[in-house]
């Protein structure tokens, strides 16, 4: 395996130092954000910024992309333009879309082989974008870690993972989380939930927030288990009956493959807003912004009859797929053109 990172090396305005904002732009300043996606998200808008970024990326892609791979395939939606720019005639060019439901015009190309969705909804959005019906893929769910269904296998009860974590085994457990960077206010969710009524086991995975995670520590709250960065999310999520996180695609689709009801504290105004209208209309969560609305659920959903938790994580157990980043991986063992076994994908 190469890695070769060509944004890394763009120094135009909207190159790396663009793509380097989104971190802490998302977390600080998400209606700026918002504000950016809906004014770009126009058709000339995109034709612009991806001639303006191409300048500097077409000749590092080209050079990645010799010798001719088997095919190319694009999870992010300013690269796959200009891989259609730069691949050779004859290898197949796939986009693989990593948001659930909505998403930005800059995702979808005419000249790409096929476009992977993650729904109808996506599939449908595309249609209406002016994708052919032959170049699209409609399955259920986004690519998530082989660890997950390694996981899934591995521990079948929520007991049993619980018990390899150290865990209290048949104590309420309710995972928190806020992505790689930490960008939920964790601290205030955690408190809120320590301070309630329930006796709960709270996951806190505060990701590369290193100085989050000492105060939440330093709170020192029963029951509250600090987390940094973790390497096993999928025996966190097992171990939980609840997640609690924000409408990000990767997120949901890891929650609902462990049969987790989502509480959605959070959305990314834009691509993050349709995700939490499907999770409602599906009857996969609850939207719970504020710290009281949370601590509500969460006491409501555990105030139901056991056959009616169960039946809501076997909804969203049924709407996850575990198992989709092998599909995908099939489809491109399809698509790739024939080779001698020295060519790549």
């Amino acid at each position: 395996m190469e890695l070769v990172d060509p944004l890394s090396r763009q120094r135009a305005v909207l190159g790396g130092r663009v793509t380097a904002l989104y971190g802490p732009l998302t977390r600080y300043l998400p209606q700026a954000w918002g504000a950016l996606y809906h004014a770009t998200n126009f058709q000339p808008v995109v034709q612009a910024v991806q001639e303006t970024m191409g300048r500097g990326l077409r000749p590092a892609l080209r050079r990645a992309l010799q010798p001719q791979p088997a095919l190319v395939a694009s999870f992010h939606p300013m690269l796959n333009h200009v891989a259609a720019d730069v691949v050779t005639p004859g290898t197949p060019l796939v986009t693989v879309i990593t948001d659930w439901i909505d998403f930005h015009r800059a995702w979808t190309d005419r000249r790409v082989s096929r476009v992977i969705c993650p729904s109808e909804a996506a599939c449908r959005l595309c249609l209406r974008r002016g994708v052919p019906q032959e170049q699209l893929s409609c399955g259920n769910g986004l690519p998530i870690h082989p660890r997950f269904p390694e996981a899934i296998r591995r521990y079948p009860s929520r007991a049993l993972a619980r018990r390899v974590l150290g865990l209290r085994p048949h104590a309420r457990t309710v995972l928190l989380v806020g992505g790689g960077d930490g960008t939920e206010p964790l601290r205030t969710y955690a408190r809120a939930l320590a301070q309630s009524p329930l006796d709960l086991q709270v996951l806190a995975v505060c990701g590369r927030n290193e100085p989050l995670a000492r105060r939440i520590r330093a709170d020192n709250h029963d029951g509250v288990h600090v987390y940094g960065f973790v390497h096993n999310m999928p025996e966190l999520m097992l171990a939980s009956e609840l997640l609690i996180t924000r409408a990000g695609p990767g997120m949901i689709a890891e929650g609902l493959a462990c049969g987790c009801p989502l509480l959605l504290t959070g959305r990314l105004p834009g691509q993050e807003e349709a995700n939490v209208e499907e999770v409602l209309r599906r009857r996969l969560g609850w939207f719970t912004p504020r710290p009281r609305q949370l601590v509500e659920a969460v006491t409501r959903w555990y105030g139901k009859p056991a056959p009616d938790r169960e039946a809501d994580q076997a909804r969203a157990r049924a709407a996850g797929n575990p198992d989709r980043a092998f599909e995908i991986a099939e489809q491109f063992a399809r698509l790739a053109v024939p080779s001698d076994g020295g060519a790549r994908a």
